[in-house]
């Protein structure tokens, strides 16, 4: 590991997603891509300019802001790098009703292919009214959220087609 961030741990309540999905493309290449904080642009159909705001582009501490077509903005970090192997992120400016949101994107070689497996946690904020918001909307909106980003992901990586 190249080092990491230490990030406070939250409460046990906080929400958990667990998606994967198979590229067909070798995990140096889907690497590349994760690594390059500005591809967001190309993989995410939300985002709708990136900036690098770290003065290094690549690994711990590399930051974005990312401006959404929504006119809401975020700035991410990457808080933990492991070439070739994953990738972890965190959210520390936003404007989202959020406590935080922290997530590893892992790869694992599969021949020519790779399995990416994208662990999120996220706390939102408002109490017990921020649960039952994450119960009936936020859960399944966040999950739905990742599920098409990873697939513009698997089609940039796979194509070069873009986000749209």
């Amino acid at each position: 590991m190249y080092g990491a961030f230490v990030v406070p741990e939250y409460n046990i309540f906080m929400t958990k997603l667990h998606h994967e999905i198979t590229i067909n493309a070798p995990v140096e290449k889907v690497f590349r891509t994760l690594a390059d904080l500005e591809s967001v642009r190309f993989t995410n159909p939300l985002v709708k300019t990136v900036k690098i705001i770290s003065s290094n582009k690549e690994g711990v501490g590399s930051a974005r802001h990312c401006d959404f077509k929504d006119g809401k903005f975020v700035e991410e970090r990457v808080t933990a790098f492991e070439p070739n192997k994953s990738i972890s992120f965190e959210l520390y400016e936003h404007q989202w009703p959020l406590v935080f949101m922290r997530w590893t994107n892992g790869l694992e070689k599969g021949g020519d292919s790779t399995l990416l497996i994208s662990d999120t946690e996220y706390d939102l904020k408002f109490g017990i009214a921020g649960k039952i918001m994450n119960t009936l909307i936020m859960r399944r909106k966040f999950s739905q959220i990742i599920d098409d980003a990873l697939g513009k992901l698997k089609s940039y990586v796979e194509t070069g087609a873009t986000a749209s």
